[in-house]
């Protein structure tokens, strides 16, 4: 009795449909990455992305960071009260809006962000193997311009 097909073969494979190709690469990268940040030590792939947009844009509302890390309001308060149990953020009041919270990094969560970075630029690095650097900037071209497509599929 054959097993299923394997990545790279039939509908997998080139003369697959574009979607499904792309959610099996992003499954695979995502997968790669758990196990080499957990292999690290570091961060969860959750973690690691959260902390990337708190690190680049610090102050960002609960609200702001769900739509940034593309979850749900709910899950991203899991994981800041994680983060935050964990000394990696801190929430502070907003200036001027007594109910909103301005999420930040603490010191120890740059630090861990920064010591998982090579982890991710190496799987990073691995997907580029081969390319020139006009194929690696068409590449993130397309990826982007997908992702806004999509996105306006979606908006009224």
């Amino acid at each position: 009795m054959p097993g299923p097909t394997q990545l790279g073969e039939g509908f997998r494979g080139t003369e697959g449909r574009v979607g499904y190709l792309l959610m099996q690469a992003y499954q695979a990268f995502a997968t790669a990455m758990e196990a080499a940040l957990h292999e690290g030590g570091n961060l969860s792939r959750a973690q690691f992305g959260t902390l990337s947009v708190i690190v680049r844009e610090p102050g960002l509302s609960s609200a702001d960071l769900a739509r940034a890390v593309l979850v749900t309001p709910q899950a991203i308060n899991q994981l800041v009260a994680s983060l935050e149990a964990s000394g990696l953020v801190e929430r502070r009041p907003h200036p001027s809006h007594g109910r909103i919270l301005q999420i930040h990094p603490t010191a120890e969560g740059i630090r861990r962000l920064e010591a998982s970075y090579p982890v991710v630029t190496e799987l990073e690095d691995r997907i580029t193997a081969g390319l020139s650097d006009r194929k690696v900037i068409e590449v993130k071209r397309w990826l982007v311009d997908t992702a806004r497509a999509m996105k306006a599929t979606t908006e009224p």
